[in-house]
């Protein structure tokens, strides 16, 4: 697996030579190994690219990403298959047991709260951080109670103001858009490698969401894009948006390692399908 996210933001072509991205426009060429690259991101419709280089990037699982003429994620390249017993996989996911579903639901919320009461920690709101805790104790299986939104509503509320909604039409909640964004993008890409289907989720089951699985298990990262965006909360999208692919570059702790999210994702991601295979009880965990 690459190391880099790779943005290409202006008008050029893109091509295939020797296991080499070829990048050409009016005034330069340039070249990357593919080996190198882990997520490619077009932000920009003036570009051509080959269709040799598409494919390639799909033998290489390297994560392609499509920009609007506003610069903003709109979709994402997934091969069909990325493995070879992607039916024998199949059938595990549709079999799925609905007791283990829940359980492994409901832990990835915990994590998710988890997180989101120790970035309040850090930020010493110190109250509202006890008031998620005590949400995450009464937390119970699928929460019929909806802790996870009663919890949502105190914690992005002590971010950003009382007056503050995810539906808000501003450039807090564009950055908070656009990161969840490429957390989910990075999270299709692994669901797909593990031979899943990205639409059946847990308990997201929104029938018009391709990544219902994807915005299932991506909940306890969701902080650091929220951490991110906080600390540019007075800045513009546009250079909000520049930190936000910092996501890529930054080490995490994860288990007793610091590692890249990337391959942090693509653990965990392996592990709690395993759980919901019944090949193994241990979900995974991570923390902020």
């Amino acid at each position: 697996m690459g190391w880099r996210t790779v943005i290409v933001n202006s008008h050029s072509k893109l091509s295939y030579s020797n296991n080499y991205l070829i990048y050409k426009s009016s005034m330069t060429t340039e070249k990357v190994h593919l080996s190198e690259i882990d997520i490619l991101v077009l932000e920009t419709t003036d570009i051509v690219l080959t269709t040799m280089l598409i494919k390639r990037l799909v033998d290489e699982n390297i994560l392609l990403l499509f920009c609007d003429d506003k610069r903003l994620p709109i979709g994402k390249l997934l091969p069909f298959y990325s493995r070879h017993d992607s039916s024998l996989q199949l059938s595990r996911q549709i079999g799925w047991d609905e007791v283990r579903k829940i359980e492994v639901w409901t832990e990835i919320i915990s994590q998710k709260i988890l997180n989101q009461k120790h970035h309040l920690d850090q930020l010493i709101f110190d109250e509202k951080a006890y008031s998620l805790m005590m949400l995450h104790e009464e937390l119970e299986p699928f929460d019929p109670t909806n802790r996870e939104g009663h919890a949502a509503r105190i914690y992005f509320n002590t971010l950003f103001g009382n007056d503050f909604s995810l539906s808000d039409t501003c450039d807090i909640n564009v950055g908070l858009n656009y990161g969840y964004t490429l957390l989910l993008s990075v999270f299709a890409r692994e669901i797909v490698k593990m031979g899943c289907m990205t639409q059946f989720g847990l308990k997201h089951v929104n029938q018009f969401n391709e990544f219902n699985l994807a915005s299932d298990i991506m909940e306890p990262f969701r902080p650091l894009v929220d951490q991110i965006v906080y600390e540019n909360r007075h800045r513009t999208f546009i250079e909000t948006k520049r930190r936000l692919f910092e996501l890529f570059t930054n080490l995490y702790g994860y288990g007793n390692k610091e590692m890249y999210l990337t391959n942090i994702i693509s653990d965990y991601t392996k592990k709690v399908i395993k759980v919901l295979n019944n090949e193994t009880e241990r979900m995974p965990k991570f923390r902020l």
